[in-house]
């Protein structure tokens, strides 16, 4: 068992909200594959992605047989993140990329907009009952009494958040459980992660439209990522929101709208420390000309 300790600061603190880190929620996808976890409702998702993955991603796939995904791969990234480039750090991240891709990036919008949905739910619980409410019904294996909130784990620890709060962040990929990650860092939160609501995976993890296929065939083009920005990018947005939207660090959103604002596909506005992206007319040209010859194939 788990045991997380509030104090009247740590609740006031107490958040809920999409994690900032994608590498969270891939991870949580990497741990549910390589299980072959979930049941029927992720059946379909698991086929399409085993038959699609790299030969990086079967190494992945291995490892975490190995090693459990959170927390060991997730110190893994974390420590090689604080580290000097050097080729261990280069082929985790690399292997993590790979995986993303194909696991995750096709079904991203769905899966960010169902997390939305999630967080805009437990927040109306807050106003109609407080946070204690929140703690008391964000998962049927989760007990809270008297200041302290229990999770059900293969170890006992206790966790203090220090005035911290609690950061509570849904999963589409935690199907059958809670996950407590300890704080990283000083002044961090620890994060509680819970799965969304049952029955939702089988919707948003639906086999990609013909409109996700307009960003596969951009992708030789501009590559796949930075197609599946400008697709993303018809509804303008911050680097940070960008990055959130595509499961990527802001730092590597920052590199592909620059690549595509150098080439005129997108453009810029910048206030403070605040940049907004948008598609300029030549870049949403080239999407919708791309958009319309998939739906040319889609509908002969």
């Amino acid at each position: 068992m788990q045991r997380v300790h509030f104090s009247g600061q740590d609740l006031a603190r107490t958040v809920v909200r999409v994690a900032e880190r994608p590498l969270v929620e891939t991870l949580f996808a990497l741990d549910l594959l390589a299980r072959q976890g979930g049941g029927d409702g992720y059946a379909s998702w698991r086929q399409r992605t085993t038959s699609r993955l790299g030969r990086r991603s079967w190494s992945l796939m291995t490892l975490a047989r190995t090693l459990r995904p959170i927390p060991d791969l997730l110190h893994m990234a974390e420590d090689s993140a604080n580290q000097e480039p050097g080729a261990e750090r280069q082929n985790l991240a690399g292997m993590l990329e790979e995986f993303h891709k194909t696991a995750l990036a096709p079904y991203w919008d769905r899966v960010s907009a169902a997390l939305e949905a999630d967080c805009a739910a437990r927040g109306r619980t807050v106003l109609a009952g407080g946070i204690e409410q929140l703690l008391s019904t964000v998962h049927p294996s989760v007990r809270w009494s008297g200041g302290v909130l229990e999770i059900p784990s293969h170890r006992s620890q206790d966790v203090v958040p220090g005035g911290a709060g609690l950061l509570l962040a849904p999963s589409m990929f935690l199907y059958d459980r809670p996950v407590l990650i300890p704080a990283a860092g000083r002044g961090r939160p620890p994060v509680l992660a819970y799965p969304v609501a049952a029955g939702s995976a089988e919707t948003v993890l639906a086999a990609p439209s013909a409109e996700q296929s307009c960003a596969d065939a951009l992708g030789p083009l501009v590559g796949r990522t930075r197609a599946a920005i400008m697709k993303t990018l018809t509804d303008s947005c911050t680097t940070t929101e960008l990055g959130r939207r595509m499961g990527i660090s802001a730092a590597s959103a920052s590199q592909h709208t620059s690549v595509l604002r150098s080439a005129g596909l997108i453009t810029t506005q910048r206030r403070l420390n605040t940049a907004r992206h948008s598609l300029t007319p030549l870049g949403a040209a080239l999407l919708d000309g791309y958009h319309h010859r998939d739906l040319a194939r889609v509908n002969p």
